[in-house]
């Protein structure tokens, strides 16, 4: 169970709970379901294969954001084995990628000294735009090079490693034509929303920090239709997560607009 430290002034229902991480770990599964899905219609010529680019784009940052709320509440102790050697899926993203214990070791490590020469995705976020769009396209590859490169190969990455090659070359197989596009569809829209969670958020106007981002109404209202309200929030606001990383993606505008009316008092936080 989730044990909470909240000071009186900081709302309760703000902090994530066990039904968040229930969510969180359902959206993970039924993301990749669907993704999977989709993939066997557009095999089967029920789904053309212009289709797959689509429903990537809607589904992937849905599963993107829900692994990411997932890493600050659960260890790969609380998930399904398969789950956990599967990075949370989807589908695998590489025959050279973290499992989901590595990916969250990582992302601990990011939050304790970000944009630092200690921080792990430093890669993805210093360096001209054009460097961190290459590295947040190749950062499954890059992510696991540097891991096993700093903490070995060991025989559980191995076998995590043979397992996501196998599901690779078995989708491969079924049909060469319609896996090239489902996965470099896959890629690209990981590689993109790669780049706006690590290099616009922690790089601005030349400098590396924390950041909140703003859009005109507009374009707000079509992010959240396209992307989801909680991807939407959640980068918006990522300045806000990092500040009190167990707030739930739903609360972070309603944090924001605490802090903003408490005379500059940041201190509120939720510890899990």
């Amino acid at each position: 169970m989730l044990t909470q430290t909240l000071p009186p002034s900081f709302p309760a229902e703000y902090c994530v709970t066990e039904l968040d991480a229930l969510q969180y770990s359902r959206g993970c599964m039924v993301g990749t379901g669907i993704m999977i899905g989709g993939y066997a219609l557009a095999v089967w010529q029920v789904l053309p294969l212009w289709g797959l680019p689509l429903l990537v784009l809607l589904v992937l940052p849905r599963w993107m954001i829900n692994v990411h709320e997932l890493l600050h509440i659960y260890d790969e102790q609380q998930l399904n084995p398969f789950i956990c050697l599967m990075g949370a899926s989807p589908v695998p993203l590489s025959i050279l990628s973290l499992s989901y214990g590595q990916i969250r070791r990582q992302h601990f490590a990011h939050h304790a000294a970000p944009t630092t020469a200690a921080d792990p995705d430093g890669y993805r976020i210093h360096g001209h735009w054009l460097q961190a769009l290459w590295n947040a396209l190749t950062s499954p590859e890059q992510s696991a090079g540097r891991w096993i490169a700093q903490h070995g190969l060991s025989g559980s990455l191995v076998f995590d490693l043979t397992v996501k090659l196998g599901l690779l070359v078995g989708l491969a197989w079924w049909d060469r034509g319609a896996f090239v596009v489902f996965w470099l569809s896959i890629r690209l829209v990981y590689g993109l929303g790669d780049f706006a969670f690590f290099r616009l958020v922690h790089h601005q106007r030349g400098e590396a920090g924390t950041f909140g981002l703003t859009l005109p109404p507009l374009l707000m209202t079509l992010s959240e239709w396209v992307f989801g309200q909680t991807v939407t929030h959640a980068t918006l606001n990522h300045d806000i997560h990092h500040r009190n990383p167990y707030i739930a993606a739903r609360s972070l505008m309603a944090a924001r607009s605490l802090t903003a009316h408490s005379d500059g008092d940041s201190v509120h936080d939720c510890r899990a």
